[in-house]
Protein backbone atom coordinates (compact mmCIF):
# COMPACT_ATOMS: atom_id res chain seq x y z
CA UNK A 1 0.00 0.00 0.00
CA UNK A 2 1.09 3.11 -0.29
CA UNK A 3 1.19 4.11 3.62
CA UNK A 4 3.55 0.95 3.97
CA UNK A 5 5.80 2.57 0.62
CA UNK A 6 6.42 5.92 2.93
CA UNK A 7 7.92 4.17 5.59
CA UNK A 8 9.58 2.26 3.66
CA UNK A 9 13.52 0.95 4.03
CA UNK A 10 13.87 1.29 7.52
CA UNK A 11 13.15 5.34 7.86
CA UNK A 12 14.58 6.87 11.07
CA UNK A 13 12.29 8.98 13.59
CA UNK A 14 13.34 12.62 11.54
CA UNK A 15 11.25 10.49 8.53
CA UNK A 16 8.54 10.42 10.63
CA UNK A 17 8.45 13.74 11.95
CA UNK A 18 8.64 14.88 8.79
CA UNK A 19 5.93 13.03 7.85
CA UNK A 20 3.21 14.07 10.14
CA UNK A 21 4.22 17.83 10.10
CA UNK A 22 3.81 17.18 6.63
CA UNK A 23 0.70 15.92 6.59
CA UNK A 24 -0.53 18.20 9.25
CA UNK A 25 0.62 21.40 7.55
CA UNK A 26 -1.30 20.41 4.04
CA UNK A 27 -4.52 19.42 6.24
CA UNK A 28 -4.52 22.69 7.49
CA UNK A 29 -3.78 24.73 4.01
CA UNK A 30 -6.99 23.63 2.66
CA UNK A 31 -8.83 25.58 5.14
CA UNK A 32 -7.88 29.04 4.68
CA UNK A 33 -8.80 29.62 1.10
CA UNK A 34 -12.10 28.72 1.98
CA UNK A 35 -12.32 31.48 4.71
CA UNK A 36 -10.81 33.70 2.31
CA UNK A 37 -13.78 33.33 0.05
CA UNK A 38 -16.10 33.89 2.68
CA UNK A 39 -14.74 37.15 3.56
CA UNK A 40 -14.60 38.16 -0.01
CA UNK A 41 -18.21 37.31 -0.55
CA UNK A 42 -18.37 39.97 2.42
CA UNK A 43 -16.41 41.94 1.64
CA UNK A 44 -18.71 41.77 -1.71
CA UNK A 45 -21.83 42.57 0.27
CA UNK A 46 -19.64 45.92 2.28
CA UNK A 47 -18.80 46.98 -1.07
CA UNK A 48 -22.63 46.89 -2.73
CA UNK A 49 -24.33 48.25 0.60
CA UNK A 50 -21.65 51.19 0.09
CA UNK A 51 -22.87 51.67 -3.56
CA UNK A 52 -26.02 51.76 -3.04
CA UNK A 53 -25.84 54.04 -0.23
CA UNK A 54 -24.14 56.46 -1.83
CA UNK A 55 -26.31 56.01 -5.37
CA UNK A 56 -29.44 56.74 -2.87
CA UNK A 57 -31.70 59.86 -3.51
CA UNK A 58 -32.53 59.71 0.11
CA UNK A 59 -29.14 60.41 1.40
CA UNK A 60 -30.39 59.00 5.12
CA UNK A 61 -27.22 56.38 5.29
CA UNK A 62 -23.94 57.33 5.25
CA UNK A 63 -21.61 55.14 2.92
CA UNK A 64 -18.59 55.86 4.82
CA UNK A 65 -20.13 53.74 7.62
CA UNK A 66 -18.84 50.73 6.10
CA UNK A 67 -14.88 51.66 5.79
CA UNK A 68 -14.65 50.34 8.91
CA UNK A 69 -16.38 46.58 8.53
CA UNK A 70 -14.89 46.77 5.46
CA UNK A 71 -10.45 47.26 6.62
CA UNK A 72 -11.69 44.92 9.00
CA UNK A 73 -11.93 42.22 6.57
CA UNK A 74 -9.14 43.35 4.65
CA UNK A 75 -6.61 42.93 7.51
CA UNK A 76 -8.38 39.30 7.80
CA UNK A 77 -7.65 38.60 4.67
CA UNK A 78 -4.32 39.65 4.91
CA UNK A 79 -3.69 37.41 8.18
CA UNK A 80 -5.50 34.09 6.61
CA UNK A 81 -2.96 35.37 3.48
CA UNK A 82 0.15 34.97 6.26
CA UNK A 83 -1.14 31.79 8.04
CA UNK A 84 -2.16 29.77 3.92
CA UNK A 85 2.17 31.20 3.60
CA UNK A 86 3.62 29.24 6.46
CA UNK A 87 1.18 26.25 5.98
CA UNK A 88 1.94 25.62 2.40
CA UNK A 89 5.26 26.42 2.82
CA UNK A 90 5.35 23.68 5.58
CA UNK A 91 4.11 21.21 3.66
CA UNK A 92 6.32 21.54 0.36
CA UNK A 93 9.33 21.67 2.29
CA UNK A 94 8.67 18.29 4.48
CA UNK A 95 7.13 16.75 1.38
CA UNK A 96 10.18 17.38 -0.30
CA UNK A 97 12.44 16.37 2.00
CA UNK A 98 11.01 13.34 2.70
CA UNK A 99 11.00 12.44 -0.91
CA UNK A 100 14.61 12.99 -1.40
CA UNK A 101 14.97 10.87 2.04
CA UNK A 102 13.03 7.87 0.49
CA UNK A 103 14.63 8.11 -2.77
CA UNK A 104 18.40 8.21 -1.09
CA UNK A 105 17.22 4.87 1.16
CA UNK A 106 15.50 2.98 -1.59
CA UNK A 107 19.04 3.41 -3.89
CA UNK A 108 21.13 2.03 -1.11
CA UNK A 109 18.81 -0.74 -0.28
CA UNK A 110 18.41 -1.33 -4.20
CA UNK A 111 22.17 -1.71 -4.84
CA UNK A 112 22.88 -3.13 -1.56
CA UNK A 113 20.81 -5.81 -2.93
CA UNK A 114 22.21 -6.12 -6.14
CA UNK A 115 25.45 -6.94 -4.91
CA UNK A 116 23.99 -9.72 -3.21
CA UNK A 117 22.94 -11.42 -6.32
CA UNK A 118 24.52 -14.01 -7.77
CA UNK A 119 26.30 -13.69 -11.74
CA UNK A 120 23.49 -15.58 -13.09
CA UNK A 121 20.43 -13.21 -12.01
CA UNK A 122 21.95 -10.57 -13.93
CA UNK A 123 21.95 -13.25 -17.51
CA UNK A 124 18.43 -13.32 -17.22
CA UNK A 125 18.01 -9.52 -16.89
CA UNK A 126 18.59 -9.48 -20.85
CA UNK A 127 21.22 -6.86 -20.19
CA UNK A 128 23.08 -4.55 -17.38
CA UNK A 129 21.88 -1.25 -19.05
CA UNK A 130 18.20 -2.57 -18.31
CA UNK A 131 19.10 -2.61 -14.75
CA UNK A 132 20.61 0.61 -13.95
CA UNK A 133 17.68 2.08 -16.30
CA UNK A 134 15.13 0.38 -13.98
CA UNK A 135 17.16 1.98 -11.07
CA UNK A 136 16.49 5.30 -12.24
CA UNK A 137 13.36 5.00 -13.44
CA UNK A 138 12.04 3.43 -10.58
CA UNK A 139 13.40 5.57 -7.97
CA UNK A 140 12.80 8.64 -9.98
CA UNK A 141 9.00 7.38 -9.84
CA UNK A 142 9.31 6.56 -6.29
CA UNK A 143 10.28 9.83 -5.55
CA UNK A 144 7.89 11.80 -8.03
CA UNK A 145 4.72 10.28 -6.16
CA UNK A 146 5.71 10.67 -2.88
CA UNK A 147 7.06 14.69 -3.28
CA UNK A 148 4.86 17.77 -2.72
CA UNK A 149 2.16 16.15 -5.05
CA UNK A 150 1.26 13.96 -1.22
CA UNK A 151 0.68 17.65 0.27
CA UNK A 152 -1.53 19.03 -2.43
CA UNK A 153 -3.76 15.72 -3.05
CA UNK A 154 -3.97 16.39 0.92
CA UNK A 155 -4.73 20.32 0.72
CA UNK A 156 -7.07 19.20 -2.03
CA UNK A 157 -8.78 17.13 -0.34
CA UNK A 158 -9.20 19.46 3.27
CA UNK A 159 -10.20 22.32 1.07
CA UNK A 160 -12.56 20.20 -0.38
CA UNK A 161 -14.30 19.31 2.67
CA UNK A 162 -13.73 22.68 4.05
CA UNK A 163 -16.20 24.30 0.68
CA UNK A 164 -18.70 21.87 1.06
CA UNK A 165 -19.21 22.46 5.15
CA UNK A 166 -19.20 26.00 4.41
CA UNK A 167 -21.73 25.82 1.55
CA UNK A 168 -24.20 23.19 3.36
CA UNK A 169 -24.54 25.36 6.27
CA UNK A 170 -25.02 28.46 4.49
CA UNK A 171 -27.27 27.76 1.64
CA UNK A 172 -27.66 24.27 1.65
CA UNK A 173 -30.49 24.00 -1.26
CA UNK A 174 -27.50 25.55 -3.58
CA UNK A 175 -25.16 23.02 -2.55
CA UNK A 176 -27.24 20.49 -3.12
CA UNK A 177 -27.47 21.63 -6.96
CA UNK A 178 -23.79 22.11 -7.42
CA UNK A 179 -23.08 18.57 -5.92
CA UNK A 180 -24.19 16.86 -9.18
CA UNK A 181 -20.38 18.67 -10.63
CA UNK A 182 -18.63 16.17 -8.47
CA UNK A 183 -19.29 12.84 -10.11
CA UNK A 184 -18.89 14.51 -13.68
CA UNK A 185 -15.24 15.82 -12.63
CA UNK A 186 -14.18 12.70 -10.95
CA UNK A 187 -15.52 9.98 -13.36
CA UNK A 188 -13.26 12.79 -16.16
CA UNK A 189 -10.37 12.56 -14.19
CA UNK A 190 -10.69 9.07 -13.22
CA UNK A 191 -11.41 7.68 -16.81
CA UNK A 192 -8.88 10.15 -18.09
CA UNK A 193 -6.09 8.79 -15.70
CA UNK A 194 -6.56 5.69 -16.18
CA UNK A 195 -5.73 5.88 -20.04
CA UNK A 196 -3.29 8.14 -19.60
CA UNK A 197 -1.22 5.94 -16.90
CA UNK A 198 -2.07 3.03 -19.49
CA UNK A 199 -0.12 4.97 -22.15
CA UNK A 200 1.98 6.28 -20.58
CA UNK A 201 3.55 2.67 -18.97
CA UNK A 202 3.55 1.76 -22.44
CA UNK A 203 5.69 4.33 -23.99
CA UNK A 204 7.79 3.98 -21.02
CA UNK A 205 8.67 0.44 -21.52
CA UNK A 206 9.28 1.01 -25.35
CA UNK A 207 11.51 4.08 -24.21
CA UNK A 208 13.32 1.51 -21.42
CA UNK A 209 14.15 -1.11 -24.78
CA UNK A 210 15.26 1.53 -27.01
CA UNK A 211 17.36 3.00 -24.49
CA UNK A 212 19.20 -0.89 -23.50
CA UNK A 213 19.48 -0.99 -26.74
CA UNK A 214 21.64 1.89 -27.38
CA UNK A 215 23.06 1.20 -24.01
CA UNK A 216 24.35 -1.95 -25.24
CA UNK A 217 25.81 -1.22 -28.69
CA UNK A 218 27.39 1.85 -27.69
CA UNK A 219 29.19 -0.02 -24.64
CA UNK A 220 30.22 -3.07 -27.43
CA UNK A 221 30.93 -0.67 -30.38
CA UNK A 222 33.48 -3.02 -31.24
CA UNK A 223 31.75 -6.18 -31.15
CA UNK A 224 29.11 -4.47 -33.65
CA UNK A 225 31.32 -3.55 -36.28
CA UNK A 226 33.25 -6.36 -36.34
CA UNK A 227 29.90 -8.54 -37.15
CA UNK A 228 28.19 -5.85 -39.02
CA UNK A 229 25.19 -5.33 -36.21
CA UNK A 230 24.57 -1.69 -36.43
CA UNK A 231 21.76 -1.80 -39.11
CA UNK A 232 19.86 -4.35 -37.39
CA UNK A 233 20.34 -3.16 -33.80
CA UNK A 234 19.47 0.67 -35.00
CA UNK A 235 16.27 -0.51 -37.19
CA UNK A 236 15.38 -2.32 -33.33
CA UNK A 237 15.88 0.98 -31.73
CA UNK A 238 14.06 2.47 -34.76
CA UNK A 239 11.03 0.63 -33.91
CA UNK A 240 10.55 0.58 -30.43
CA UNK A 241 11.21 4.70 -30.66
CA UNK A 242 8.06 4.35 -32.98
CA UNK A 243 6.09 2.57 -30.73
CA UNK A 244 7.14 4.87 -28.10
CA UNK A 245 5.87 7.82 -30.51
CA UNK A 246 2.84 6.77 -31.18
CA UNK A 247 1.97 6.16 -27.46
CA UNK A 248 2.84 9.37 -26.90
CA UNK A 249 0.70 10.97 -29.53
CA UNK A 250 -2.25 9.21 -28.16
CA UNK A 251 -1.20 9.99 -24.31
CA UNK A 252 -1.44 13.71 -25.63
CA UNK A 253 -4.71 13.20 -27.31
CA UNK A 254 -6.13 11.91 -24.15
CA UNK A 255 -4.62 14.72 -22.32
CA UNK A 256 -6.16 17.23 -24.33
CA UNK A 257 -9.64 15.32 -25.17
CA UNK A 258 -9.67 15.31 -20.51
CA UNK A 259 -8.62 19.16 -20.30
CA UNK A 260 -11.13 20.12 -22.55
CA UNK A 261 -13.75 18.17 -20.85
CA UNK A 262 -12.63 19.31 -17.46
CA UNK A 263 -13.49 22.79 -18.28
CA UNK A 264 -16.32 22.28 -20.24
CA UNK A 265 -17.74 20.71 -17.05
CA UNK A 266 -16.70 23.97 -15.15
CA UNK A 267 -18.30 26.63 -17.56
CA UNK A 268 -21.27 24.71 -17.34
CA UNK A 269 -21.75 24.45 -13.93
CA UNK A 270 -21.35 28.05 -13.83
CA UNK A 271 -23.86 28.78 -15.82
CA UNK A 272 -25.84 26.52 -13.17
CA UNK A 273 -24.44 27.99 -10.49
CA UNK A 274 -25.43 31.61 -11.20
CA UNK A 275 -29.02 30.79 -12.91
CA UNK A 276 -29.61 29.06 -9.27
CA UNK A 277 -27.90 32.05 -7.20
CA UNK A 278 -29.69 34.63 -9.08
CA UNK A 279 -32.93 32.67 -8.20
CA UNK A 280 -32.10 32.71 -4.94
CA UNK A 281 -31.54 36.75 -4.95
CA UNK A 282 -34.67 37.20 -6.53
CA UNK A 283 -36.46 35.56 -3.57
CA UNK A 284 -34.73 37.84 -0.98
CA UNK A 285 -35.17 40.57 -2.59
CA UNK A 286 -38.84 39.45 -2.36
CA UNK A 287 -38.66 38.94 1.07
CA UNK A 288 -37.07 42.36 1.78
CA UNK A 289 -33.69 40.86 1.98
CA UNK A 290 -34.46 38.26 4.25
CA UNK A 291 -32.45 35.14 2.50
CA UNK A 292 -29.13 34.64 0.62
CA UNK A 293 -26.86 37.83 -0.33
CA UNK A 294 -25.38 38.85 -3.38
CA UNK A 295 -21.65 38.22 -1.99
CA UNK A 296 -22.88 34.56 -0.32
CA UNK A 297 -24.42 33.81 -3.65
CA UNK A 298 -20.90 34.58 -5.20
CA UNK A 299 -18.68 33.04 -2.71
CA UNK A 300 -20.09 29.48 -2.67
CA UNK A 301 -20.45 29.42 -6.23
CA UNK A 302 -16.78 30.22 -7.00
CA UNK A 303 -15.43 27.97 -3.64
CA UNK A 304 -17.93 25.31 -5.22
CA UNK A 305 -16.71 25.11 -8.73
CA UNK A 306 -12.97 25.96 -7.78
CA UNK A 307 -13.13 22.50 -5.14
CA UNK A 308 -14.87 19.94 -7.75
CA UNK A 309 -12.28 20.99 -10.58
CA UNK A 310 -9.08 21.08 -7.60
CA UNK A 311 -10.58 17.44 -7.24
CA UNK A 312 -11.25 16.23 -10.10
CA UNK A 313 -7.88 17.14 -11.08
CA UNK A 314 -6.40 14.79 -8.32
CA UNK A 315 -9.18 12.40 -9.17
CA UNK A 316 -6.85 9.70 -11.17
CA UNK A 317 -4.02 9.51 -8.25
CA UNK A 318 -6.58 9.04 -5.33
CA UNK A 319 -7.26 5.39 -5.99
CA UNK A 320 -3.68 4.77 -5.57
CA UNK A 321 -3.22 6.50 -2.20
Amino acid sequence: MYIELLFAAQPTWIDICLICCGTICAAGAGVPFPLMGVLFGQLIDSFNGATCAADSQAAVVDPFQYEAAINDKVIKTVWIGVIALVLIYGHLTCWNIISQRLAQRLRTRYVSALLRQSPEFFDTQGSSGQVSSRLQEDVTAVQAGTSEKVGNILTTISFFITVFIIAFTQQPRLAGILICMLPAFLMSGILGGRYLSKYVTRQSEAAAKASSIASEALSHVNIVQAFGAGPRLEARFSAHMARARKFATTKAAIAAVQTGLLYFIAYSGNALAFWQGSLRIADSVANNGDGASVGQIYAIVYLLVDACVMLGGIAPTLPFL
